[in-house]
């Protein structure tokens, strides 16, 4: 069981392993990452709140003891609220992080020395319940940072790569494949990392987009483009990150992410990725994309082109035959053949007789 103590600010320290941190702050001092945490979460908020209300108890941080030094702590759970109490109790770093910060801290009325913490052996320990506040809960983190979690969970975990997606589905109320797709797209992202975002302008950790780039991953055709799904399945990179395809993955990075001088994609809008997913299933479409026509141009070579186009056929046929049941032979009567209606009429002649002429029939 965990034990309740308090515990004095000063022998805090945040979590070096934090799933919000970027990787280049992994090896950082104590302020750099102090600072980080501060101007990403808008501590003002949370320093304003502490300094008049003072610390809530039922708020006690996550603890567990330092390896490096006695009687020091890294808090697992509140980095967030020790960024804020360390600040409340040094003026001078608050106004290296912002005016903001450093004027909420010259307003303080209460700036604890010490706060609730509840103590546990060791991060394992406290695993299941971040699953459960951050990313089934209310105060979830954002894509990337939900993904380093659920790596963390994924090698605390036992077994074949399907059964340990299973266990930490279970353990955070999640789904599966859920788990699964999240991984996958984390380990392509490393690989995008570590080749430095494959050299696409103002790239960065910061301004990656993962959740769009999660969903793009998320699509089948898409999985089995970059090697993260062979025919028989997924092939699980989180384990085997040999069987993702560097250069295709540079290809999806630099479609999804790339700018040009008008500020737009290869890609364009987020909804136009199963629209992309099907170029990569069509070997003309992903030739004529690659020698740089538009998603829209080469999405006309491939086979959901007829799809869309039955299906929207369909539907007009369908809004026609809901016109022409309100047409009985009383209300034809009753109905003024004006210029507005032989306009529509004239209007969908010349749509079907142009269908016709296009189809060649």
């Amino acid at each position: 069981m965990p034990e309740f103590k308090e515990v004095l600010v000063s022998y805090l320290r945040l979590d070096r392993k934090n799933p919000r941190l970027p990787t280049s702050l992994h090896g950082a001092c104590e302020n750099e990452i102090l600072k980080y945490l501060a101007r990403k979460t808008n501590i003002e908020d949370l320093i304003t709140s502490i300094g008049e209300n003072d610390f809530f108890p039922g708020e006690a941080i996550v603890i567990t003891p330092s390896e490096s030094a006695t009687e020091e702590y890294i808090v697992l759970e509140g980095n967030r609220r020790l960024t804020a109490l360390r600040l409340l109790n040094d003026e001078q770093l608050a106004r290296q992080v912002s005016a903001g910060a450093a004027q909420a801290v010259a307003s303080a009325k209460n700036r604890p020395s010490q706060v609730p913490a509840y103590e546990v052996d060791s991060r394992g320990d406290v695993l299941q319940y971040l699953g459960f506040r951050h990313v089934s809960g209310v105060q979830r983190w954002d894509p990337l940072a939900k993904a380093r979690y659920l790596k963390m969970l994924y090698h605390q975990a036992e077994g074949e790569p399907e059964s340990r997606y299973r266990q930490i589905a279970n353990e955070i109320g999640s789904r599966r494949d859920t788990v699964r797709k999240n991984l996958d797209a984390l380990a392509a992202y490393e690989l995008t990392a570590s080749n430095d975002f494959f050299e696409v302008p103002s790239l960065t950790e910061d301004t990656f987009q993962f959740g769009v780039f999660y969903t793009a991953l998320a699509t089948p055709r898409i999985a089995e483009f970059v090697g993260a799904r062979g025919f028989d399945g997924p092939a699980h990179p989180i384990e085997n990150p040999h069987s993702l395809e560097v250069g295709k993955i540079g290809e999806i990075v630099e479609w999804i992410f790339h700018k040009d001088e008008s500020g737009r994609t290869r890609l364009g809008e987020s909804r136009n990725i199963p629209k992309l997913a099907a170029v990569l299933s069509a070997p003309n479409a992903l030739q004529r994309f690659r020698d740089g026509a538009s998603l829209d141009d080469a999405h006309l070579d491939t086979p959901d082109v007829q799809v869309e186009f039955v299906r929207e056929i369909r539907n007009a046929i369908r809004h026609i035959d809901n016109a022409n049941s309100k047409l009985t032979p009383a209300q034809v009567d009753n109905l003024a053949i004006d210029d507005a209606v032989q306009t529509i009429m004239a209007d969908l002649k010349s749509a079907t007789d142009k269908t016709y002429n296009t189809l060649g029939l």
